[in-house]
């Protein structure tokens, strides 16, 4: 097991170091109360009064990293380390952590200025789907990269995601959509010539 991890975090640095963060706010929200909203909240939650009336900006940061049950945790962080393992492989670790964190905040920001004043909202959900919409980009910017097959995964996996975000309850359509559009966007800005593992 130990060499699993090890050999991950040697391939994916900067998506180890994500997943860890991420297990250290699962594992602090057990330890101090549990998943309840008041705990969430406590934690760093995104509940907008809380941002935008007492300027607690680093809810925007902090809400990506926390989760609201054990399934949300693992779930999320299962996604994350498939796709945003090969997005760093794909891209590099610099280009992938600027993806991670513009999508992540760009979700925050859509959440908390256009969303319901009075939910509080946690997750990397905003954060994936700009891995999402990155990988998408690299679909039709970097046709090379890919079997045409995959291509089609790709897609086909954006589009099961899109609509079961207007499916199933208790999601933040505004995250998913939010985090989506900054990973579709950045990606005219830092999508590289060739990919990254082939020199590295």
């Amino acid at each position: 097991m130990n060499n699993i991890i090890t050999t991950y975090i040697k391939k994916h640095p900067i998506n180890g170091i994500l997943i860890a963060v991420n297990f250290v706010f699962f594992v602090t929200t057990l330890l101090t109360g549990g998943f309840s909203i008041e705990n969430l909240i406590e934690l760093g939650a995104i509940y907008p009064p809380f941002i935008i009336d007492q300027g607690e900006y680093f809810r925007l940061i902090t809400g990506m990293f926390l989760h609201a049950n054990i399934f949300h945790f693992l779930m999320n962080m299962y996604v994350l380390s498939y796709l945003g393992g090969h997005m760093e492989r794909l891209i590099g670790p610099r280009k992938y952590l600027l993806l991670y964190v513009v999508s992540g905040v760009a979700s925050s920001l859509v959440i908390t200025y256009f969303g319901d004043v009075n939910t509080v909202t946690v997750g990397a959900s905003g954060a994936i789907f700009g891995i999402m919409g990155g990988l998408f980009m690299l679909t039709i910017l970097r046709k090379n990269w890919f079997h045409p097959q995959t291509i089609r995964s790709i897609q086909n996996l954006m589009a099961l995601n899109l609509l079961l975000t207007f499916v199933i309850a208790n999601i933040s359509i505004y995250g998913h959509l939010g985090g989506l559009v900054a990973g579709v966007l950045i990606f005219f800005l830092i999508t590289p010539q060739e990919p990254y593992f082939i020199n590295n």
